[in-house]
């Protein structure tokens, strides 16, 4: 529900805040920058006024960081105006709900003057969820493998299908994330062999998801380990024989959680004999 908030002369407000990179409301933990798109109506064409907006965590129920101001005049009594402010990384092992909080001033203002400016509307309801983000902690993703036939660490000579069960933690229910993963040898060399869920989208923050990679004939003797990665859904392509490629431009960071070990027991699968065991 957009809050829309009346003040004086009939002039009102109302904001959506959302990531200037992926326009929603989620941001990893490495920060990025909230743009506030504020709707007014009431306003006098040609006038100017300014916006200041800050952010205010629901976690430690204090303002984060500086106001910013923007100064326009609009061409009509309503429009849109938006404002950006820096989101910090989130160093913590929780998530953190931030709320933008906007002021409108009449006239040119700044921090200097804010203090003796009075205010023609505010944004100001901490409940307001068009004005939250989220700032998430850690998210993580850990691997175990197993011939999908019996459940061994074994697979026949000839191949057959590793099942790799992928838990996850800390997801965003309803985001759309890419899975993707490709068997390696204990060396860290590809053996061209991929499996991918291309559009997950998570109904709760920790689960698991499987992946199954088809393994073909031609890999007896070796072990092989599946590596999966977490990427964002709308930053990455998948190709036809499988693999996987970031999207030109694509703002940084493209994964968001891997799993890179080519060496633990519980995600090694042997193909036949392996040749150091013969």
């Amino acid at each position: 529900m957009t809050d829309r908030v009346a003040a004086q002369d009939g002039v009102t407000l109302s904001g959506v805040a959302l990531d200037t990179v992926d326009d929603n409301r989620f941001f990893t933990r490495v920060g990025g920058t909230v743009r506030d798109d504020v709707t007014y109506d009431g306003l006098t064409a040609g006038q100017p006024y300014t916006l200041a907006a800050q952010l205010f965590s629901l976690t430690t129920e204090d303002v984060v960081g500086d106001i910013e101001f923007v100064t326009f005049t609009p061409d009509a009594a309503a429009g849109t105006v938006s404002v950006e402010l820096p989101v910090p990384q989130n160093r913590t092992e929780f998530n953190i709900d931030y709320v933008v909080l906007a002021t409108l001033y009449e006239g040119e203002v700044d921090p200097a003057t804010a203090d003796d400016s009075a205010a023609l509307a505010k944004l100001d309801d901490t409940a307001n969820l068009d004005q939250t983000i989220q700032s998430h902690a850690i998210q993580s993703i850990s691997v175990t493998a197993a011939d999908a036939a019996d459940g061994d660490q074994s697979l026949a000579p000839e191949g057959g299908t590793i099942s790799a069960d992928v838990e996850f933690i800390n997801l965003v229910e309803g985001y759309k994330y890419t899975i993707w993963g490709q068997l390696l040898t204990p060396s860290g060399q590809t053996a061209g062999v991929f499996a991918s869920i291309p559009e997950y989208i998570p109904d709760e923050k920790n689960g698991s998801v499987t992946l199954e990679f088809e393994v073909p004939e031609g890999f007896d003797g070796i072990k092989l380990a599946p590596t999966v990665g977490l990427y964002h859904q709308n930053r990455v392509e998948l190709h036809e024989d499988g693999s996987l490629s970031w999207l030109p431009d694509a703002p940084m960071p493209v994964m968001i959680a891997s799993d890179l070990s080519v060496d633990a027991e519980e995600q090694t699968i042997k193909i036949g004999v392996p040749f150091e065991e013969q």
